[in-house]
C-alpha cells in the first residue's frame, strides 16, 4: 500500500466515502498494482467510433477490503476512474489472452456506477499475480459465506 502515490490513494478514499463503503485504503487486506502498455494501435472500428482507449499506458490498482473490491484505473488522458463492487455479489474468471501476451482476472458484478459489467485486471503469470488471485478468491468465498 505504501507504494501507491498519495493522489491515487486520495481518489480511492474519496470514492469509498462518496459511496459509503465504510472503509479507507488503509483497510485493504490485499493490494495489486499493475501497469499496462498497449503494444498495437486500436482496430479501425474502435478508432472510427471513438471507443478506443486513448491512453497507450495506464495503471490499475486493485484493493480487496473485507467487503469490497475497489478498482482504480489511471491514465494520462482518461484521468483516474475508481469503481467498487461488493465481494459477496461478484464472480471472477481467470483469463489468459492470446499469444500469452497477458493473463489476469475479470470481475463481474454490479459496480458503484449502478451498472452490471466486468472489470479486467491483468495480473501476469508471476508468483505475485497468482498469489493475488488466490487471495481474491479466498476473500470472495469468505464474503459470500458470511
Amino acid at each position: 500500500m505504501s507504494e501507491i502515490d498519495a493522489s491515487l490513494r486520495a481518489e480511492m478514499d474519496a470514492h469509498a466515502e462518496e459511496n459509503q463503503l465504510g472503509v479507507t485504503t488503509s483497510a485493504a487486506l490485499h493490494c495489486c498494482d499493475t501497469s499496462s502498455v498497449r503494444l498495437k494501435k486500436p482496430g479501425l472500428m474502435s478508432r472510427l467510433t471513438g471507443s478506443a482507449d486513448s491512453d497507450t499506458e495506464h495503471r490499475t490498482v486493485v484493493l480487496v477490503t473485507p467487503r469490497y473490491l475497489i478498482v482504480a484505473v489511471a491514465g494520462e488522458n482518461r484521468g483516474v476512474h475508481v469503481s467498487s463492487a461488493r465481494l459477496d455479489a461478484i464472480s471472477i474468471e481467470s483469463y489468459r489472452l492470446a499469444a500469452e501476451i497477458d493473463s489476469g482476472v475479470s470481475a463481474t458484478g454490479v459496480w458503484s456506477d449502478g451498472h452490471a459489467g466486468s472489470r479486467y485486471v491483468g495480473l501476469g503469470e508471476n508468483s505475485d499475480g497468482r498469489a493475488f488471485l488466490d487471495q481474491l478468491r479466498t476473500s470472495i468465498a469468505e464474503a459470500k459465506s458470511a
